[in-house]
């Protein structure tokens, strides 16, 4: 109300009717001969001005006296009349500063009439929208469904503000605009303020319509320069697994931890795992409000309820393994590190540890076998969508993470001096760039979406990692197009067209699945752990060994190779072997460990129990064997025998000459004992 006290101090006509001629001069002249006759207009304004003499009455009012589909305006004989007149008087007076129309009002209120040509007596009309249709439909809305969209919040700012141009509307309009539809379905009345409620009709329905409408608004004027700050998409579901906050004085150290400690984009998912605790708090010890009360039993009683009470809020089944030992996780840092710092409101010892995280089975990569790999690639080049089908290829090819793939830049895509294509993965979780070669299906299916995306001249977007305009690939309507869109439906079809389906019709691939299978090929071929790490972006080898284990492929091949019937093998252990001589228990521990027996020159079956072995500087253990893929290393390593002895002796130091003889000695016994056996 403060520009109306402006207004009215200024002495202009604040809360003054129109009179006869002042309403004629404005709406009879202006359209004569359309469906609304002046007389109807003037009949609609007579009966407002009787109902309502008073304008600051009216505004004062509640808004289910001031509706129009309300007795006595719903009895009427004419309603569309009454309706129509009514609601353009109001809408008059409003554009020329007489009253302001409330939003719950305006909420309450249909307006789809004012974009037709009668809307053009508010400064609206057929072509009001028209910039931002244009503009909607460039960057990838459809007509006629944004026409309607953008009507919906745009038409109720305009007379809120008292203004039709919609180049001056600002973020705090729109802002506004939420908040006061937030509050207006959630009034105890809603059901009987507009006609369909009262009908039968969904509140939620509306609301979400008109969410969207000041969601797809802000978006196009964003588009346009009109307002600069970008829109963030927020789901209005039901939150059925919402929490409750936590007591004043632990809400504000956890949030004080949680923005100095952790990027913006992870905010959400941290909180989440501090009301699991907090809740849990509120509810078994309401006597806690500060987090310097608590306790290593109350602790206790939390980790018994995380591991034995915790369940999944959508199939109230208990949690897995992963989502407990990172709810413990998290508590566990916030505790130690506040205490580090210094800070007050927390506890003054440490009252957590690793040794309180539930033990988690270390798996093996679930990567997808070749028949498998096939049928979903085929499925993927079926997608009709060329935004979901390169997004999965490039996962499939490359194996980057789907936020990675998300943000690729529309710069992203280059070549090597030989031509082959090279894509630039931007930082993510690492916050590291890389770059990687890219498999020409990839890239062509690549190139198609970046041409797509500059052909719409979108403005950037803020990167969360970088905080830096960004111009992306995978950008339509104003945002980023989401993991569920880029993957979970793209594999769903694709799934559906390989018939990857498990007995509920579900997908059994998952794009991490690609990134396990690429890291999987890697090192079965032999690639080396620094280029499996730049490739999949890791920051340490022991991320990168975690594919280099051998596949299960690769193990029964190899160990199929040194121990199946007639083997090419020699060695101490050779007769053993081949008579079939190893306890259960030793054959038991090869068949998934073979690998890991690997020396220079063999092998030694020594089991973990039996302590080290020095086998591979000897060559005498009892263990040891070697296989014919050892000869090329057992000959240099002979040469090098006769080398060193025959140093030793010019330097005089018999006993490393009789050692060095010793051990090419033994090494020409294995190499003899192989080479029968290859001719």
């Amino acid at each position: 109300m403060s520009r109306a006290l402006d207004v009215a101090g200024q002495g202009s006509t604040w809360l003054r009717h129109f009179t006869d001629d002042e309403y004629t001069a404005l709406v009879i002249s202006a359209d004569k001969g359309r469906y609304e006759s002046g007389r109807t207009r003037r009949q609609g304004r007579r009966e407002f001005i009787e109902q309502w003499p008073d304008l600051g009455a009216w505004m004062a009012a509640p808004v289910a006296d001031r509706l129009m589909h309300a007795p006595p305006y719903a009895e009427a004989r004419h309603r569309h009349v009454v309706v129509r007149g009514h609601r353009l008087y109001v809408s008059l007076l409003a554009m020329h500063d007489r009253l302001t129309l409330d939003y719950p009002w305006l909420f309450a209120n249909s307006f789809k009439d004012l974009l037709t040509e009668s809307g053009k007596l508010l400064g609206m009309g057929p072509d009001w929208l028209t910039p931002l249709d244009v503009e909607a439909l460039r960057i990838g809305y459809r007509q006629p469904a944004a026409h309607r969209t953008l009507a919906g919040a745009s038409i109720r700012i305009a007379l809120h503000r008292g203004n039709p141009d919609w180049r001056t509307i600002t973020v705090e309009d729109l802002d506004r605009f939420r908040a006061e539809l937030d509050a207006f379905a959630a009034r105890d009345d809603v059901r009987s303020l507009r006609p369909e409620f009262v009908a039968g009709g969904r509140v939620r329905g509306w609301y979400r319509n008109l969410r969207t409408s000041v969601y797809t608004t802000q978006v196009v004027l964003h588009s346009l320069g009109v307002v600069t700050e970008q829109v963030r998409y927020i789901s209005i579901g039901g939150r059925p697994h919402q929490r409750p906050s936590a007591p004043p004085a632990i809400e504000k150290v956890i949030n004080r931890y949680i923005e100095r400690t952790a990027p913006a984009r992870t905010h959400d998912n941290l909180r989440t795992r501090f009301r699991v605790f907090t809740s849990w708090l509120t509810e078994h010890h309401p006597e806690v409000t500060n987090l310097v009360q608590l306790t290593r039993t109350q602790l206790e009683e939390f980790l018994t309820w995380v591991a034995t009470g915790y369940c999944n809020y959508r199939t109230g089944q208990p949690v897995s393994v992963s989502t407990q030992v990172h709810t413990i996780s998290v508590l566990n840092v916030f505790l130690r590190k506040t205490l580090a710092w210094g800070w007050g409101d927390v506890p003054d010892r440490p009252l957590l540890s690793h040794l309180d995280m539930p033990k988690q089975v270390k798996t093996v990569p679930r990567y997808l076998p070749a028949l498998e790999l096939e049928a979903v690639v085929q499925g993927i080049r079926a997608l009709t969508d060329p935004y979901q089908q390169a997004a999965c290829l490039i996962a499939r090819w490359v194996g980057p993470r789907r936020s990675e793939i998300r943000r690729l830049e529309l710069d992203c895509l280059d070549a090597y001096p030989d031509g082959h294509p090279r894509l630039r993965i931007p930082a993510g979780k690492t916050y590291t760039e890389r770059m990687v070669p890219l498999h020409p299906e990839a890239a062509d299916a690549l190139r198609v979406c970046v041409a797509q995306t500059r052909a719409r001249r979108q403005r950037p977007l803020l990167d969360q990692v970088t905080g830096k305009p960004t111009h992306y690939v995978f950008q339509l309507r104003g945002r980023l197009l989401s993991d569920y869109f880029l993957f979970d439906s793209a594999l769903q079809q694709a799934c559906d067209h390989a018939g990857l389906v498990d007995a509920d019709g579900a997908k059994t691939v998952t794009s991490h699945r690609f990134r396990h299978t690429v890291g999987t090929q890697l090192a079965e071929e032999g690639a080396r752990i620094q280029t499996i790490m730049a490739i999949l972006g890791h920051t340490s080898p022991a991320m990168s060994l975690f594919y280099a284990r051998i596949s299960d492929t690769a193990v029964l091949r190899d160990y199929q190779t040194a121990l199946q019937p007639g083997a090419l093998l020699a060695g101490p252990a050779a007769e053993a072997i081949r008579n079939n001589e190893l306890s259960e228990q030793a054959v038991n521990w090869l068949s998934s460990n073979y690998y890991k027996t690997a020396l220079e020159l063999g092998h030694c079956l020594r089991l973990p129990e039996e302590g080290p072995c020095e086998c591979d500087l000897f060559l005498t253990c009892s263990k040891f064997f070697t296989t014919a893929d050892y000869q090329s290393r057992l000959q240099e390593r002979l040469c090098l025998e006769q080398r060193l002895a025959e140093d030793a002796a010019q330097r005089g130091w018999p006993r490393e000459v009789e050692r060095h003889n010793a051990t090419a000695k033994r090494i020409a016994g294995l190499l003899d004992e192989l080479a029968p056996q290859t001719r």
